[in-house]
């Protein structure tokens, strides 16, 4: 049973994609990669929003109750993505901004000033039936017919085939990137299936590692606290720890050992962190990142290597 609701249909993990490039296929479904919040939506007598790891957040979003009522053949579970725009555009830095509030009254204002989009992409059930063993086109063919689109809540429209201009022309909107989703898919809650993919547009950056943390369980080394170089000081742009196998963290750390210092090199950066191993600016290396918070701060990086041919007051800040 559904703990989250009234719904007596059961929780469901949402169908994960693994990381590629872009492609063509006839054989694939592409539709824009939305950057917001993977929600399941349980509607009934009344919305219930499911994010990703089971948790309610339906009083997060007020402005998304009505849900229930631009559907038919109840009761149903829609997949999809909780979105804010800022400029015409998927904004999550005021996404995040309205998960952080708990205040009733202050929930209660961003639902005005930020209003939320659901934007639907696959249906799990219908009439109170699970339609996940029928193919991604027959289901989507059943999300239409449910579905009344309109205000805050819409369905994401894919193409078939051109995977690489479809792509290019999201990156060239400034969107995320793409999702790719074989038609003839089923649904497999909670799996990352080979069946979907995400093309993500990533950005590289060249900054200083000022300090690392300390790894836990098999990893040696836990993370690395990057900086970027202002012309006058070293700005915090985050820490990065994908991407490093167990070769690189030994590697890193017998580099690091020579380089530790008492002296906190961002004096003018709010680290969030208490556990850091501090070391003397000298090593650069390369990462591959999303974008960046509003604060600044790198979003989703992956270590890529060292750069011993750049000295780090070249360093300069990552970009958007």
């Amino acid at each position: 049973m559904n703990p989250v609701g009234t719904s007596a249909l059961p929780l469901v993990k949402p169908m994960l994609a693994v990381p590629a490039q872009p492609f063509d296929d006839p054989d694939y479904f592409f539709e824009i990669k939305w950057d917001g919040y993977r929600c399941l939506a349980y509607l009934d007598g009344q919305t219930t929003l499911v994010s990703r790891n089971l948790k309610n957040i339906t009083g997060t979003f007020p402005d998304l109750a009505g849900l229930n009522r631009c559907v038919k053949d109840k009761p149903l579970v829609l997949d999809g993505e909780i979105i804010v725009l800022h400029d015409s555009k998927p904004s999550f830095d005021a996404l995040q901004s309205r998960a952080k509030l708990v205040d009733e009254n202050r929930v209660s204002w961003a639902a005005q000033t930020l209003p939320a989009i659901y934007v639907a992409f696959d249906i799990l059930y219908h009439q109170g039936k699970s339609v996940m063993q029928f193919s991604l086109s027959e289901r989507r063919d059943c999300l239409q017919t449910v579905a009344t689109t309109g205000g805050n809540f819409i369905i994401s429209e894919p193409v078939q085939g051109e995977g690489v201009s479809y792509y290019r022309a999201c990156v060239d909107k400034g969107l995320e990137g793409v999702v790719a989703k074989r038609m003839d898919s089923k649904y497999i809650p909670g799996t990352r299936s080979i069946y979907w993919k995400k093309l993500r547009h990533t950005r590289e950056a060249d900054l200083v590692i000022c300090g690392y943390r300390g790894g836990r369980g098999r990893r040696l080394l836990g993370s690395l606290v990057l900086a970027a170089w202002n012309g006058t000081n070293f700005v915090y742009q985050g820490m990065v720890g994908s991407g490093l196998s167990r070769n690189e963290e030994l590697f890193l750390l017998k580099q690091l050992a020579d380089l530790g210092t008492d002296s906190q090199p961002l004096k003018n950066s709010l680290v969030p962190v208490n556990d850091v191993h501090w070391v003397q600016p000298r090593l650069v290396c390369s990462v591959e990142y999303l974008t960046l918070t509003r604060e600044g701060i790198l979003r989703h990086p992956v270590y890529k290597g060292l750069r011993g041919d750049k000295a780090p007051e070249e360093c300069g800040q990552a970009g958007r």
